[in-house]
């Protein structure tokens, strides 16, 4: 398993709140193998754990910065603001963050707008080691995973997030879905790492896992996906 993947379950093992590996590196570990370089690390966490997983990272000497009060704003990508308590009315509005150590890849520049504004400057395309979380707030209802706070979208938890040697990853049709977003499209950061991504894991997927992804996809978007029909067949 990933060195990175091993360093982030020892940092959240005992925080006391589900976690989940999730992104590229959760497709990493369905394959059993690493598919593509990655720029980035991404966990997951429930909602209701939010403020919780906040208050760990900080207590831990990981600086917070979210980006407000869009995120998937292109022209305000690199806009961040740092996140000092779990008090910040901002914090109900972001559906993720990014804590960055300093000195890490990812070099946060403060900015002159605010006093906690921040801009960020990538030093290297790929990740070296575990000073950078990109950590996303998910949604269950009972023993539900629900997707996008859609109701018609679902997975049983226990399909929806996986183990292998005792770490929690997001199945590779839920990461999936959420690649198949417009921005992850658009964006020519993501662009490249969404094409390789499908044209890699679908042919990996189950006949059940590859017809939820479909189904899930038609759901959210009924107007059609375009830019998807030539990697999903």
């Amino acid at each position: 398993m990933h060195k990175l993947i091993l360093q982030a379950n020892e940092l959240f093992k005992n925080c006391g709140f589900p976690y989940f590996i999730c992104g590229g590196f959760a497709l990493d570990m369905f394959a059993g193998k690493e598919l593509r370089p990655h720029g980035d690390f991404d966990m997951a966490v429930f909602k209701e754990n939010k403020h919780e997983a906040i208050q760990f990272l900080i207590d831990n000497n990981w600086p917070v910065y979210i980006r407000f009060p869009k995120a998937d704003d292109l022209a305000t990508f690199k806009q961040f603001y740092l996140i000092n308590d779990t008090s910040d009315k901002r914090l109900d509005e972001v559906g993720a963050l990014w804590s960055v150590k300093p000195g890490s890849f990812a070099e946060m520049i403060k900015t002159e707008d605010t006093k906690d504004s921040y801009t960020y400057y990538i030093h290297e395309p790929r990740l070296q080691g575990f000073d950078f979380i990109e950590l996303a707030f998910d949604t269950r209802e009972g023993d539900n995973f629900v997707l996008l706070d859609n109701p018609k979208i679902t997975l049983p938890l226990g399909k929806a997030i996986l183990q292998k040697d005792g770490v929690s990853y997001l199945a590779p049709e839920v990461v999936l879905f959420f690649k198949s977003d417009k921005f992850s499209s658009e964006h020519p950061y993501l662009k490249p790492k969404t094409e390789v991504d499908f044209k890699t894991v679908m042919p990996m997927l189950s006949e059940e896992s590859r017809t939820w992804l479909l189904e899930a996809i038609n759901t959210a978007y009924p107007d059609g996906c375009e830019w998807l029909k030539g990697l999903i067949g």
